[in-house]
Order: structure tokens, then sequence, then C-alpha cells
């Protein structure tokens, strides 16, 4: 990558600085120092000066220490967040399959079902068929008693 290089002034003091930033960043980053020397400037009621500096480095690294520390604790909930996910997206899944697999032996069993109506129906319309068979066969058997006893009066016959 290309080297930017940018005019800053920290403190008064004008500086070239040169990276591998662009020179909006470059610039962004000697205004925090800046603004963090003046900070600290005026709280020591002192103008900048090597003592300044040397607090005022004190302060952003202590700021970037709490920052790598937050990046830290951010990484591994993320971490953690990655693997609930995972672990969401498992249980999904599977309630999915298990959705898939009730869905089948429902279909199943209102095939067995639908099956079992039919066979219940037509043991019904036989089961009618033979009442109504059976109920022939009464009559048929009242019928022939009849006949029977009508024959025994016309011959006079007890014992037939």
């Amino acid at each position: 990558m290309e080297k930017c290089r940018a005019d800053v002034t920290i403190c008064g003091e004008n500086y070239v600085l040169s990276g591998e930033k662009s020179v909006e960043k470059i610039k962004e980053i000697a205004k925090f120092v800046d603004d963090e020397l003046r900070r600290t400037s005026k709280m020591l009621n002192c103008n900048p000066n090597y003592k300044c500096a040397v607090l005022t480095s004190l302060n952003i690294a202590e700021k970037l220490m709490e920052n790598s520390d937050m990046l830290l604790k951010l990484q591994t909930e993320n971490y953690q967040l990655d693997n609930d996910v995972k672990h969401y997206i498992s249980m999904w899944e599977n309630a999915k399959k298990q959705v898939t697999d009730l869905k089948e032996k429902m279909s199943t069993e209102v095939d067995r079902q639908s099956q079992s109506t039919e066979d219940y129906n037509r043991l019904q319309d036989r089961l009618k068929e033979m009442e109504s068979a059976y109920f022939d066969l009464q009559m048929e058997n009242v019928n022939l008693k009849n006949e029977l006893r009508a024959i025994k009066q016309h011959t006079g016959d007890n014992e037939f």
C-alpha cells in the first residue's frame, strides 16, 4: 500500500506525518492526540510540555488497553453467541425434522384410519345384510310353521 503524507498541527507545532492510512485518518489521529494533550495540559494548568506528553501517552495507552480488553470481551461474547446460534440452528433443524416425521406419521395414521372407516362401513353393510337375511329367515320360519299348522289342521294329524 502506498504511504500517505499529511500536514498536521499538534499543540501549535506543525508536523508532517506519513503512514498507510488515508490522509483523513492521519489528520483524525493527530487531532485526537492534540485534543488529549490540550485536555491533559488544561488539567495540569500548564502549557503542553514533556511531562504533559508523557501523561497524555499514559492516558491514551490506558484507553487503548481498555479498548483491547473490551475487544477481547466482545470477541469472547461473539464466540459464545456464534456457538449459541449454531446450537439453536441445530435445535431448529431437529424440530423441523420432528415436525416432518410427525406429519408423515399423521398422514399414515389418517390413511390407516380411513381404511379402518372403510372396513367398518363394509362390516356395517354386511351386518345389515345379515340382519335382513336373518329377518327373512325368521319370516320364512313363521310362514313354514303356519303352513305346518295349516297342514296339521287339514289332515287332522297332531303328530306331524
